[in-house]
């Protein structure tokens, strides 16, 4: 394999310095600014709404060339956020109750019987809903942002 090769695919996985870091940046003032709103009472843990956020960060990582693993780590610090903060906050201030905001996403309707089950829960969860951020979520969003850069280049070319 010679150098050329080998410089592109470690492009692809680890990214440019600059679209990383403003991947980075990005996710940190997004979760920054939900876990803000979640405080000040806003409820921003919308299912839909979140997954279409992971969506976009995974596209904008494509197109910017920021690497497939810095947005893999970026997606899985939102899924997690997403399932853990709110039952983490809930169990901090002692507002939690069984059916309430700080709950985690979940298909089933059932519910803990404690603040700290339904923490420890939310932490559980968060850590499968990060994986399936990145696999599902971080593949096809990264490949579709990657392929709108390279049909945008090519265009340019013309």
């Amino acid at each position: 394999m010679n150098g050329r090769r080998v410089a592109q695919r470690r492009s692809q996985l680890l990214g440019e310095r600059r679209p990383r870091r403003r991947l980075a940046l990005g996710v940190a003032g997004l979760v920054t600014a939900a876990s803000l709103g979640f405080l000040l009472g806003s409820d921003t843990v919308f299912s839909a709404n979140w997954i279409a956020v992971g969506l976009g960060v995974a596209f904008a990582g494509g197109a910017a060339g920021a690497g497939i693993g810095p947005t893999g780590a970026a997606l899985w610090v939102l899924g997690f956020w997403w399932s853990a903060f709110p039952p983490t906050v809930g169990y901090l201030t002692g507002e939690w109750a069984s059916v309430s905001r700080y709950t985690y996403p979940r298909m089933l309707d059932y519910a803990h019987g404690s603040a700290r089950a339904e923490a420890m829960g939310g932490l559980e969860q968060g850590v499968q809903v990060g994986i399936l951020f990145v696999v599902v979520l971080g593949t096809v969003g990264y490949l579709a942002g990657l392929g709108a850069s390279g049909l945008w280049r090519a265009w340019q070319r013309r």
